[in-house]
Formats: structure tokens, sequence, C-alpha cells
């Protein structure tokens, strides 16, 4: 019997278990999740908690109901990967051997840096972040409280889950205030560590003339490095200042500290690195990375998650029946841009090409508002789109 063993219960643990489970009885494959929470959250979701487009509670469901029958879960922490001699060392669980390891840790989001950040978040009034649930229902509230003053969409640094979620904020923010009448009362400023709004045309020129024509500012190549919640400024590295009423901010993302901690499983930054097209670490031959934990050069989102479960499914597949796969990860995500309300552009592209057109319609806001939570809860998480 071959032994899998999968750190990281969230969107890419699930998908790539529930798939490999499909492939093999529990006589013939063990599989072992390792997750040290006990509820499963649809991240995808917290913008459109920030603008009362769904529930808090839908968000949520218990880890151990979305996992098939057959697949051990272990409640507990990894902290150390000794890949030289297959194990994953436990907080409580002692040593977990394998023959296949599979790293799903996703992403860590840091809050030390840049000066301040966790301080003004930690004062929850003029400084908050939807990246986290809690902080998405907080910003929800203000909106609704808030009369007029600059709101400032900020960006530490990337790589980042989903690069648009933070486009999605400042452009729906400003239709909201629009909605409401207040729009005159409003500055909206967008602040990226990049060059420009997005990466990847056609979508790139279209956000920009977005942003040009309902007044949303834009200031590129902007790094925080200090946050004054006092004074209400954002200071750069290169000594630019944006003053704010409301800041919105996207911390700063890593990988988990089990990834720092295990020789040759990962960089500097903690993101396991891995082949991008074969998903296999580029030192040891059993071990892989999915989903949000990687080093793909490809945004970090679930679309692009359970294209990678599939991929990584059938290698695996294929290695343990003694075969060989020719499927290969193309870099394939497709995220969905609110733009306003009603209004939604599909960015689908992968390492090479950009697949759909920059087109804002309604039929993406149904599917993106009304049909993506079903659909991941049902279907994507139990393999079967």
């Amino acid at each position: 019997m071959k032994r899998i063993l999968v750190i990281g219960g969230g969107s890419a643990g699930v998908m790539f278990s529930n798939r490999m489970r499909n492939e093999f009885s529990p006589d013939e494959v063990e599989i072992t999740v390792i997750e040290r929470n006990t509820m499963h959250v649809y991240q995808p979701a917290f913008t459109l908690v920030v603008f009362d487009l769904d529930d808090p509670k839908n968000l949520l469901r218990p880890m151990k109901d979305l996992f098939f029958d057959g697949i051990k879960l272990v409640h507990d922490q990894a902290v150390k990967i000794d890949a030289p001699n297959n194990k994953v060392i436990t907080a409580k669980s002692g040593e977990l051997t394998y023959d296949y390891l599979v790293v799903a840790t996703g992403a860590k989001l840091f809050f030390e840096e840049p000066e301040g950040l966790k301080e003004g978040i930690e004062k929850g009034t003029n400084v908050q972040t939807f990246y986290q649930l809690d902080g998405a229902i907080k910003l929800r509230d203000t909106l609704k409280e808030i009369d007029g003053g600059t709101i400032v969409m900020s960006v530490c640094e990337m790589p980042i889950k989903c690069p648009a979620a933070p486009m999605k904020f400042i452009m729906m923010a400003e239709d909201t205030m629009r909605q409401r009448g207040k729009r005159d009362k409003f500055k909206f400023i967008f602040t990226t560590p990049m060059p420009a709004v997005f990466s990847r045309e056609p979508y790139a020129s279209k956000l920009v003339n977005i942003f040009g024509s309902r007044g949303i500012d834009t200031v590129a190549n902007f790094a925080p490095s200090m946050v004054d919640y006092d004074k209400g400024v954002i200071k750069d590295y290169g000594g630019k200042e944006v003053k704010f009423d409301l800041l919105c901010i996207t911390p700063p993302h890593g990988g988990e500290a089990v990834i720092e901690e295990s020789e040759g499983v990962g960089d500097a930054a903690g993101w396991v690195s891995c082949d991008k097209n074969l998903m296999v670490s580029k030192k040891y031959n059993n071990v892989f990375g999915i989903g949000d934990a990687t080093d793909f050069p490809t945004s970090k989102t679930a679309s692009g998650i359970r294209k990678q479960a599939k991929v990584l499914v059938s290698r695996l597949k294929a290695d343990i029946k003694g075969e060989t796969s020719t499927e290969r990860y193309d870099g394939e995500i497709i995220c969905p841009i609110l733009t306003k309300y009603k209004r939604v552009m599909f960015a689908h592209f992968n390492y090479e090409e950009s697949i759909s057109p920059a087109i804002e319609s309604y039929g993406n806001w149904v599917l993106k508002v009304h049909m993506l939570r079903p659909l991941y809860w049902n279907l994507m998480l139990n393999g079967l789109i």
C-alpha cells in the first residue's frame, strides 16, 4: 500500500485528497491529511461579504465534513519536513511517514511589516483588511457608516492570494458610494507595488480605463514602509505619502513556518519550490506542491488549485501504477473581477497567453456572486469539476 501524506486542509488539500480517493480505494492507497484548523473557510467570498453580497455563515464548514470516507484527518500542526527520510514531524502526533508528500499549506498573512500595520488593524478604526473573515465583516460595517473622505486600497507586496481582490474592493467601494448618492464626498486611491494596476493584457488596459473614467487614482511602484494610523498617512520606502480616512490594506504574504524549517523544500519566502508544470519539488522527487503554498509564477486562486489538483492526481496515479502521465499544469487560472454592481470581468489566462476577452457582463456577475460558492462546496471540493 502506498502512503500519501498531505499537509494542509484548505482548498488544495481537500481537492487533491478527494480526487485521489476517487482513483484508489483505502486498501490501495492510504491518504492522511494534517490540518490544524477544525473549520474550512471559503475565502473567495470575503469581498462579497464586504459589500453585503454574501452571509458570513455561508463561508464556513466543519473540516471533517469535507473529506471522503477513507481519508484520515489529523488535527495537528506540521512543524518540520524531513524529506530525506520521508517523514513529517508534528506538534502533537509525533512523526508521520509517507511514500508521497503533498504540501498544501497555503499562504500566510504577515502583519509585522510595514511598521504600524499590526497596531492599526488591532485598533480597528481607520486601518482594516478583508483578507480575514472577521476583517471583511468589520469593513462591511465601516462602509455602511462612513459618510465621506479618502478611501485607500493598498497592496503591500506581491505575491498575494487573488491579486485582483484589492481592485475589486476599490471599484466596488466607489460604485457603492455612487449608488448611495455620496460619490462627491469621497476620494478613492489604489496603491500597488507593481508598475501598473494589473500585469496582464487585455485586462490591464481595461482596468486602467475603468479607473480613469470613474476617478479612481492609482499610485504605482508604492511599497509601504509605514502606516501612521493616528495621522491617517501611509508612507512608502521611496518617501511618498498617501493620506487616508479609511485604509484597506492587503498585508504581506509568505509561506508557512514549516517550509522555512524544512531544508531543501522551499525558498527564502517560505514558498514550496516546484517545477511549475510538473508540480514536483526541485530537490525531492516524491514531494509535491499545490495551491497557494507554491512558487508557481501565476495567481494564487482556487480556480488554479482546481486545475492543479486534476494534474497532480493524474501524475501520482500514473506513478503508483508504474505508468507515465503526460498531464502538465500550464498555469491556467480564472479570476472574476467585480467592477461594479451587476458587472464582473473574468481574467482567464495561463503562463503563456490570455484566454478570455476583457468584457464586463451581468452573466459573469451571476456566476461569481450566486453560483461559485455552491459549485465550490458541492462540486469543486469533491473533484467533480
